[in-house]
């Protein structure tokens, strides 16, 4: 009997780097027997699968063949640790074969060893873990007290989650309703109902919302605290905790110890929440609760909760943003300048309107009345403080710039009887001298904006009849959406509606965007008309894809009668784009299964 020890990285049993083994052959008896030291076990092998015998035997008697498994699992026990294996695969078993195969494996046969060695050493490694202990229960989701969604309704959420409908072929997007973009409709009417989301639906809820922004509001006001529940069980759903309180709610701005709590010891974005949340209910407590800790709150916090003050803005605030304006943070500064201007009875617009008196005024050594403009020479501390940038952007006059700023600043009730007593209209069609106009001009329709007032926007908007180049206030499109959003929303709709009928939809994009929706009935009709002009003229068709996909979302359901004539197949002119005909068609088709789509998840949604 041969006896012979051997330390682990020889004998092959990688369990453990302190392992050794003892190995008994009885040459006589056949029979091997291994002992494991550190596991204190022996494993007696069959005659059948014995090693071979100390003594000398021919050799073609130990030329065995082995498959690859046989070859790998050998090779496994000879030695080659994980480490080692790993680094062999990323660089190839050609440069870095592994030290415990290289003695028993053919380079031809390493990739398949290598691959059969990792196996093993995975079950090994499997099997040795001992189980750890159970992960506690979560707790049972809150209860969500709202009425559940009708049968038809909870159906069509489920088609809705399921994305758009399949593209048609050459590319175009056939005449099937857009799917994805009505969900944000389908969310805000079931919220308006009271409704509540289906739990089976929940996971797919969450995940729309996670890959879209303009979802997220709507969709976690229908998941409920179901939802909230859920998010905090997957690290994917997280955005759904932000801004919201403990336990997905907020406290109520008459629960002063809950909000102070989540104030307190809150994360930024809950109290963020909070704090916008507690000045809708009660503009003076939330002004009060940024107060108490304002001074102790970092620059970009303090930012933030600044701009929270916008929600119910008034008088009221005069004193705390006249205190923000001395802030260390220049954009904090500025933010509490531009909140004051906004006011204005504030005595930041009274300072402010004081500059402006000095740099425009009427020239009255003009033969007829003409505005004179004298721009600013400095930007001193005072006007800094007063939130004026001193350095202009890349490109930019200082001067120009300095007056930019104060004129939009200052409050547009000052400007009448600078101007002797005339009105807003008045003042805009008044010339302006040197070229100030478009920078003059500029200024007040920002004013207006931030100072929401209708009077100056309809001044400086003008007829929607007349060319936009050559308006009283800007030629911007996008500057003039702004001043049509701080008018009554009928006013808007005639004024689009009219913009259209006179220059066609291929300027009026942005104007249609600020509108409400549904499109009362001038601006619909007035749109259905220009499309059906550019379908009739053989206009090239996809210029109108943008028009035709805010028309699905925007126009009123009971629109669809009107268009059924339109669906049909055109006889294409000569001079007309190829294909346009089966375009236009299509693309009525699609506007009128959407809204007739939209009709009927009204009445699915509707108690």
């Amino acid at each position: 009997m041969d006896t012979t020890t051997a330390p682990a990285e020889t004998a092959g049993d990688t369990t453990d780097d302190d392992t050794s083994r003892t190995t008994t052959t009885d040459g006589g008896v056949g029979r091997t027997t291994t002992t494991d030291h550190d596991a204190s076990r022996t494993t007696t092998a069959a005659p059948a699968e014995r090693a071979a015998p100390s003594t000398p035997t021919r050799p073609e008697a130990t030329a065995t063949v082995t498959t690859a498994a046989t070859t790998a699992s050998g090779s496994a026990r000879a030695g080659a640790p994980w480490e080692e294996l790993v680094s062999s695969a990323m660089l190839g078993t050609d440069r870095r074969p592994p030290a415990g195969l290289a003695a028993t494996t053919a380079a031809r046969d390493m990739p398949g060893a290598l691959l059969g060695a990792a196996a093993l050493h995975t079950v090994r490694r499997r099997a040795g873990l001992r189980p750890g202990p159970a992960a506690p229960l979560p707790e049972p989701a809150p209860e969500d007290p709202r009425a559940p969604l009708p049968e038809a309704a909870r159906l069509r959420l489920d088609q809705l989650l399921a994305g758009r409908a399949a593209p048609s072929p050459a590319g175009r997007r056939g005449a099937a309703p857009d799917l994805a973009e009505l969900l944000p409709q389908w969310l805000a009417l079931a919220n308006r109902h009271g409704y509540k989301a289906p739990p089976a639906a929940l996971p797919a809820l969450l995940d729309a919302a996670r890959a879209r922004t303009d979802l997220r509001p709507q969709a976690l006001r229908l998941a409920g605290p179901r939802g909230l529940w859920l998010a905090r069980l997957n690290p994917e759903w997280r955005f759904a905790l932000r801004g919201t309180g403990a336990g997905g709610r907020l406290p109520s701005a008459q629960d002063p110890e809950g909000v102070r709590a989540l104030w307190d010891e809150g994360l930024f974005a809950e109290r963020v929440a909070l704090l916008t949340a507690v000045r809708t209910e009660d503009p003076a407590a939330g002004r009060a609760l940024l107060a108490s800790t304002w001074s102790a709150e970092r620059a970009e916090d303090r930012l933030m909760f600044l701009d929270s003050l916008r929600t119910g803005l008034s008088d009221a605030d005069e004193e705390f943003l006249e205190e923000a304006l001395g802030d260390r943070s220049r954009n904090v500064r500025a933010t509490a300048a531009e909140l004051l201007s906004a006011l204005p009875a504030s005595a930041l617009a009274g300072r402010m309107a004081g500059r402006a008196a000095t740099c425009v005024g009427l020239d009255r050594t003009a033969p007829v009345p003409t505005i004179a403009v004298e721009a600013p020479h400095e930007c001193d501390a005072a006007m800094q403080r007063d939130g004026l940038v001193a350095t202009p952007p890349a490109g930019r006059g200082e001067r120009s710039w300095w007056l930019g700023q104060l004129v939009e600043a200052a409050p547009l009730p000052s400007w009448p009887a600078r101007f002797g007593g005339r009105g807003p209209e008045e003042i805009v069609a008044l010339p302006v001298a040197d070229d100030w106009q478009g920078e003059l001009h500029a200024a007040w329709c920002r004013a207006a904006v931030r100072q929401r007032d209708p009077a100056w926007s309809r001044a400086l908007l003008g007829s929607p009849a007349v060319p936009p180049a050559t308006g009283p206030g800007t030629s911007s499109l996008a500057e003039r959406a702004q001043l049509l959003s701080t008018l009554p929303v009928e006013e808007r709709a005639r004024w689009v509606a009219s913009f259209v009928a006179a220059h066609g939809l291929s300027e009026a994009f942005q104007l249609l965007g600020v509108c409400a929706v549904p499109w009362a009935e001038p601006l619909g009709a007035a749109v259905i008309d220009a499309l059906d002009i550019a379908r009739e003229a053989g206009s090239y068709p996809w210029s109108f894809s943008g028009v035709m996909g805010l028309a699905e979302r925007c126009l009123a359901p009971e629109a669809a009668r009107q268009l059924e004539s339109l669906t049909a197949r055109p006889d294409e002119a000569e001079d007309s784009s190829p294909g346009a005909g089966d375009y236009w068609a299509e693309a009525f088709q699609r506007l009128v299964s959407t809204l007739r789509l939209r009709a009927t998840m009204h009445a699915e949604l509707t108690p």
